[in-house]
């Protein structure tokens, strides 16, 4: 599992951010407790309000996602609420934990705990300070022990010098916008592109006009240091125009209508000539509900006399003429 789990998988554990339950918020996240011979998550601990609310300590088997944003619970909050405390069973870890390396000198503090999802086990933590004035990211391979208030790790003075510092969300944000932006050929395209970087995992949403774009944002952003990973969600209108086309064709209701197909930014138009509005109709219905789709322009002509339906709309609308009668001609204008 670790080596098909990717970084946007597993959750991250920021001390202080907020619990959230199945009907709502709930505290914030005060600590974790860790099985030392393990290095599994065993409980987490929830605080009520910041300063004198209840604390409350919950399996770890409660945790559905934990992010930058928060904790998400499989839980409501009166079940939270009603939760017993269970004696803790292991290394309790919180904001004001050590960071000490064993091969050299240095501590820092603890900011950051990313686990697998399901096992719990611990994938790195994020040190402020190990390496003055920065944080560092120390994968698993680095930690030696866990003990309560303190994880030792191993690794030498050269190799901690070589790891990029680890960098806040926000800074990753402006130098990918940045980058993106100086791409010239991007500038049509941003208005359709969801840029998000949350736990220096980049996310590219939305639409942009053609999948060699898409490539050429990714191969970008990949020259920020500080970003772990990239997901490339972006959908292109070049495969949405191919995708929803073979959606049509394997659809009955529209199998035997040769439709045209024109995104723009996720923003389809549908050009061409149908027999009956149930067909418009059902043509409109599945490219409302493919993924992708931003937006419908339904521009098809219900014509129920048309004995031959034309192959392929022109780009700009209207009724599409074949070139030679009796032949179907592709053709765009």
């Amino acid at each position: 599992m670790k080596k098909s789990t990717s970084i946007a998988e597993m959750q991250k554990f920021h001390f202080g951010t907020r619990i959230i339950c199945t009907d709502g918020d709930y505290g914030f996240l005060t600590y974790v407790v860790c099985d030392p011979n393990t290095c599994r998550l065993t409980q987490i601990g929830v605080k009520q309000g910041r300063l004198f609310g209840k604390l409350v300590r919950l399996p770890y088997d409660t945790v559905v996602d934990a992010t930058g944003e928060g904790v998400t619970l499989n839980i409501t909050r009166a079940e939270l609420v009603a939760v017993g405390n269970a004696p803790v069973s292991g290394a309790s870890l919180d904001s004001k934990s050590i960071v000490e390396n064993a091969a050299s000198p240095g501590r820092g503090s603890l900011s950051l705990i990313a686990v697998y999802p399901r096992s719990g086990e611990i994938a790195y933590i994020v040190a402020h300070n190990l390496h003055p004035n920065q944080a560092v990211l120390l994968r698993e391979e680095y930690i030696e022990t866990v003990a309560t208030g303190i994880i030792t790790v191993n690794i030498s003075a050269s190799a901690l010098q070589e790891l990029p510092p680890y960098r806040s969300d926000s800074e990753l944000q402006r130098e990918v916008e940045s980058i993106l932006f100086d791409i010239t050929s991007l500038h049509i395209d941003l208005k359709g592109i969801n840029i998000r970087v949350l736990d220096s995992v980049l996310y590219l949403d939305g639409n942009i006009s053609s999948s060699l774009r898409s490539e050429i944002a990714q191969d970008q952003a990949m020259g920020v240091t500080g970003l772990l990973e990239i997901k490339n969600n972006l959908v292109s209108d070049d495969h949405l125009a191919g995708d929803l086309a073979m959606a049509y064709g394997n659809d009955p209701r529209t199998r035997d209508l040769p439709i045209g197909v024109y995104p723009r930014l996720g923003v389809v138009r549908l050009g061409g000539a149908v027999h009956t509005p149930q067909q418009k109709a059902a043509a409109e219905e599945i490219a409302r509900n493919f993924p992708g789709v931003r937006s419908v322009l339904n521009e098809l002509l219900v014509n129920p006399n048309t004995d031959v339906i034309h192959v392929m709309a022109p780009a700009e609308g209207g009724e599409a003429e074949d070139k030679v009668p009796g032949k179907y001609v592709r053709h765009t204008k």
